[in-house]
C-alpha cells in the first residue's frame, strides 16, 4: 500500500482529501506544520506528499524546498495545492514541487494526478543497466571500476580493489549522452564473482539536484526503450 502525507493548517483540507484518497486504498498520514511533516518523511516510506500552500508555521512552498534540502537522496513526489492565480503559479514553479494543483481541487483530478505521479516515482526507483567506467577514490587512493546498474539511490560496481561494507568512497562516472557525475557513496553490500572480482552495492550520499535529474531522465529512457543498454 502506498503512503501519502497530507500537510495543511486546515483540518477540513486534511479531512476532505484524506477521506478521498483512503477510498483509493492509500495509507494516509497527516501534519499541520513543517517539523511534523519532515519527521513523518524521515521515519516513514512516504511515496507522495500533498502540501497545502498554508501550514501553521511556514508555507507549502517553503516546506517543498525544505524537503528537497533535508532528503537529498530520496524524497517523495510533491503535489502543492495553491491559489488559482497566474502570478502565484508562476512564482511557485521553482519551489521543488513536482506539480501544482490549483483550488478548488476536483476529486477526480486529484486521484488522476496522484496515480500518474506514483507511476513516475515507481520508474525513479527502478534499477537499470549502466555499463560505464567508474573512477573511485578511498583514502586518497584512486582505483577503477565498471558499473553494472544504477538507480536514483545508488549503483552496483565491480572492481579488483577490496572494500569493506560501511566504508565511503567518491565515485566519478558519466551518464551516456548527458553529464559527468561525482558523488560520495557508502558501501552497503558486497559479493564475489566467479572469477574473483569484487562487486559492491553503493548508496549515494550527496547526489546533487542536476545529477539526480539526469539520472531520472536516463532511467526513464531505458524503461521506455529509448536507450538500448545491451
Amino acid at each position: 500500500m502506498k503512503n501519502i502525507l497530507i500537510a495543511s493548517s486546515s483540518s477540513s483540507f486534511i479531512e476532505r482529501n484524506s477521506t478521498l484518497l483512503r477510498r483509493s486504498d492509500f495509507n494516509i498520514l497527516t501534519a499541520d506544520n513543517s517539523p511534523k511533516a519532515l519527521e513523518i518523511v524521515n521515519s516513514h516510506n512516504i511515496d507522495l506528499a500533498l502540501f497545502d500552500i498554508s501550514l501553521s508555521d511556514i508555507t507549502g512552498e517553503e516546506l517543498s524546498a525544505k524537503l528537497a534540502e533535508n532528503t537529498p537522496n530520496y524524497r517523495p513526489v510533491i503535489l502543492l495545492v495553491c491559489h488559482d492565480s497566474d502570478d502565484h503559479i508562476s512564482r511557485l514553479r521553482s519551489c521543488g514541487a513536482d506539480a501544482l494543483i490549483s483550488r478548488p481541487i476536483k476529486p477526480l483530478q486529484l486521484i488522476k494526478a496522484v496515480g500518474q505521479f506514483l507511476t513516475v516515482q515507481l520508474v525513479r526507483s527502478r534499477r537499470v543497466s549502466l555499463r560505464v567506467k567508474v573512477i573511485s577514490k578511498k583514502d586518497a587512493v584512486e582505483f577503477f571500476c565498471i558499473s553494472h546498474n544504477i538507480s536514483i539511490t545508488g549503483m552496483l560496481i565491480e572492481t579488483e580493489f577490496s572494500l569493506e561494507v560501511g566504508s565511503y568512497i567518491i565515485c566519478q562516472f558519466s551518464i551516456p549522452n548527458s553529464i559527468d557525475v561525482e558523488v560520495e557513496g557508502e558501501i552497503v553490500r558486497t559479493a564475489r564473482t566467479m572469477d574473483g572480482a569484487h562487486q559492491y552495492g553503493i548508496h549515494f550520499l550527496n547526489l546533487g539536484r542536476s545529477s539526480r535529474h539526469e539520472i531520472d531522465l536516463y532511467i526513464s529512457s531505458v524503461v521506455r526503450g529509448d536507450i538500448q543498454t545491451n
